[in-house]
């Protein structure tokens, strides 16, 4: 039994770090068949949390050689990017291009999937990296590491992931095997509790609270939003709620800090 256990975790580890990055994983070495990422949901904010812990290595070792805060994030970031091959950064982008253009159900789902980039897009994609660079710029001002930055940024975007699918319905739009299926109670807690166990460790209980209603409040009007222009979510607006979340996240943690020391 405890090898069957043991085996299962492995199994859904290795499918939510091959889903959500692009660290090498040989599949076959673990399993004959597919990759259950509904079964492996548990695991999302884990893997968010690994994102962080890699990326934000690379810069505080930045900082540490003295090279300036704005270089060192920027470079953290950077690396977050190319560890995950900007996954939910595209799907930042697509959805505030369809979103952005308007139309119907149709015409904008043709949008989102169109592989160029446009206005709206761009723009989204430009602000989001932005505000996540001022972010971890903000905290490690007020004397957070960027491996704390970054993991709890991008665990609270996983985590948000299994949130949303639980509450809204999926578009007809959306293609299958790019959205995971509805995640049961149990695996909803673990998740949350991989993710809370940590971040009320770390950071300001006040903070968090402030984050999470950030992050509730953003699941919210994405969710709704996508069930009036195109009947639900998809992957892609899932990929932006994972990417928007991790701002709002630390956005809450800043205001409560900004407030403390004010």
């Amino acid at each position: 039994m405890k090898t069957l256990l043991k085996n299962r975790v492995l199994l859904d580890f290795f499918a939510s770090l091959m889903f959500f990055t692009r660290i090498p994983v040989n599949w076959k070495f673990f399993s004959n068949k597919p990759p259950n990422l509904t079964n492996a949901a548990w695991s999302f904010p884990l893997i968010g949390f690994i994102i962080g812990i890699i990326s934000g290595f690379i810069g505080d070792l930045c900082i540490n050689i003295n090279l300036s805060i704005f270089l060192s994030c920027t470079i953290a970031i950077a690396f977050s990017v190319i560890i995950t091959g900007a996954f939910h950064e595209d799907g930042l982008a697509d959805m505030a291009d369809g979103f952005g253009a308007g139309g119907s159900p149709e015409k904008i789902n043709k949008i989102i999937h169109d592989s160029r980039l446009g206005t709206y897009g761009t723009t989204a994609l430009t602000l989001g990296l932005l505000i996540r660079l001022g972010l971890a710029i903000n905290l490690v001002e007020l004397g957070y590491s960027l491996i704390l930055i970054l993991s709890s940024s991008f665990a609270s975007g996983k985590l948000s992931i299994i949130f949303t699918r639980n509450f809204f319905t999926v578009s007809t739009f959306s293609k299958t095997g790019s959205i995971i299926e509805t995640v049961s109670t149990k695996m909803l807690v673990i998740a949350t509790l991989i993710w809370l166990i940590p971040v009320i460790y770390f950071f300001p209980f006040w903070g968090v609270l402030i984050g999470v209603f950030l992050i509730s409040v953003v699941i919210f009007f994405i969710g709704k939003m996508s069930q009036k222009k195109i009947g639900g979510i998809t992957g892609d607006v899932l990929g932006a709620i994972a990417f928007t979340t991790e701002l709002v996240f630390l956005l809450g943690i800043i205001i409560f800090l900004r407030h403390l020391h004010s």
